[in-house]
């Protein structure tokens, strides 16, 4: 008599079925990993633009000089990187009181990155 044949283990064609799955499995989490770093990176410009933005505004209402109506645009440097900032002054149906609007783009970019938006009293005109 003879003892049957114990097969123990995986075939070859078992292993490389085991072995694609394992590879697309690494490349979506390669994928991920970029699409998450993407998203970093634009989340965190439009952060640092915010901030900057946030910086112009508190300057122009904390200042004892208001500016006058107008629009001005300026390179400003922040968080170690260099940004475009255009800074609209308008007037408001209130004669003492202007609106200030910032927009802040990355240099290579004509994107807005962030806006933000304040009024503020103009001290030569108030009561």
């Amino acid at each position: 008599m003879s003892n049957p044949r114990n097969d123990s283990g995986f075939s070859l064609v078992e292993s490389l079925v085991a072995l694609g799955v394992f590879a697309m499995a690494g490349v979506a989490m390669v994928q991920l990993q970029s699409h998450s770093l993407q998203t970093f990176t634009s989340v965190e410009t439009r952060a640092l633009a915010d901030m900057a933005a946030q910086n112009e505004l508190t300057r122009i209402v904390a200042s004892d000089e208001k500016p006058a109506v107008g629009q001005r645009d300026s390179e400003v440097a922040f968080a170690g990187r260099t940004w475009r900032m255009s800074v609209t002054i308008a007037a408001t149906s209130d004669p003492t009181t202007r609106r200030a609007t910032i927009v802040v783009r990355e240099t290579e970019s004509d994107v807005a990155e962030a806006t933000a938006s304040a009024f503020f009293p103009t001290p030569e005109l108030a009561p």
